[in-house]
């Protein structure tokens, strides 16, 4: 990339992050959903081998922007003072057959091959390349993708409904991923050939939806990333998010400066308080 490039990227990056607020009464962020969207089996990892090896006990989270209805996600980003970080006590799976580091290029028809499905990636509503990500409950039941190699059919009740029933995948196009300053550290969620890491941090980068996100359904949920881990999943993000009259909100997750807002579950898991 040449200078004038990265001066350009930098220059959105800025105005992206501190466009003038709008005074705007109503919060536009309901919630932060996490998603337990599969657990993996030792049925799994035996006849999966060629997406790479799946810890048995996997679980594989989706991370869920919850919005009032005419409201747009933005951008999840990093900055000074409020650093963006998603981490694991071990590492992060990546699907070494078709997986990639965003979902908006892996094609539909992969999906019900090996743990395809099982990736990890960061996204602005897609699952994949025609297909939106939503919750399981959501899920309208039609096009249920089953898995080319028998696998995926966990019904344990902590992940809530089974991917043989409702896969959380809706028919859409979704706007892609427009990164900034992450381009090192997005590799964690790319064909990593064996060597997962653990840690995507930044305190100077953002990935974004250059149009703004809507949910596919009335709920407006978005999603912003999938991740599959064996161990201890903890996040904790910054977003800025559009509102129907053309402003914009950040909220962050700690100590907010000026017109930022704190939003606690934009913290996983929550933080402990002590009232001593």
């Amino acid at each position: 990339m040449n200078i004038r490039c990265l001066q350009l990227n930098k220059y959105i990056l800025v105005l992206l992050l501190f466009i003038s607020y709008s005074v705007n009464a109503q919060h536009g962020l309901e919630n932060i959903i996490v998603e337990k969207y599969y657990i993996s089996t030792a049925k799994d990892t035996v006849n999966s081998a060629i997406g790479g090896k799946l810890p048995i006990g996997s679980t594989t989270y989706r991370i869920y922007v919850d919005l009032l209805p005419g409201y747009k996600f933005q951008a999840a980003f990093g900055i000074p003072g409020h650093e963006l970080r998603i981490a694991t006590t071990t590492s992060f799976f990546n699907n070494e057959d078709q997986g990639a580091t965003i979902p908006n290029i892996i094609p539909d028809h992969n999906l019900g091959d090996n743990t395809v499905m099982l990736d990890s990636w960061i996204s602005v509503g897609a699952a994949s390349e025609s297909n939106l990500g939503v919750l399981k409950a959501e899920d309208n039941g039609q096009g249920t993708i089953k898995n080319a190699n028998g696998i995926l059919r966990n019904e344990n009740p902590m992940m809530g409904i089974s991917l043989i029933n409702q896969d959380g995948l809706i028919e859409g196009v979704a706007e892609r991923v427009t990164a900034f300053g992450i381009d090192s550290i997005i590799k964690i969620f790319g064909n990593s050939n064996g060597k997962y890491g653990s840690e995507f941090k930044t305190s100077n980068g953002s990935w974004a939806a250059m149009n703004g996100s809507v949910g596919p359904t009335s709920e407006n949920k978005i999603l912003i990333a999938q991740l599959t881990t064996n161990g201890k999943l903890s996040f904790k993000l910054n977003i800025q998010i559009g509102t129907p009259s053309g402003g914009v909100e950040q909220y962050v997750a700690e100590n907010p400066q000026g017109n930022q807002i704190k939003f606690s579950k934009l913290s996983f898991p929550l933080p402990i308080i002590s009232h001593k």
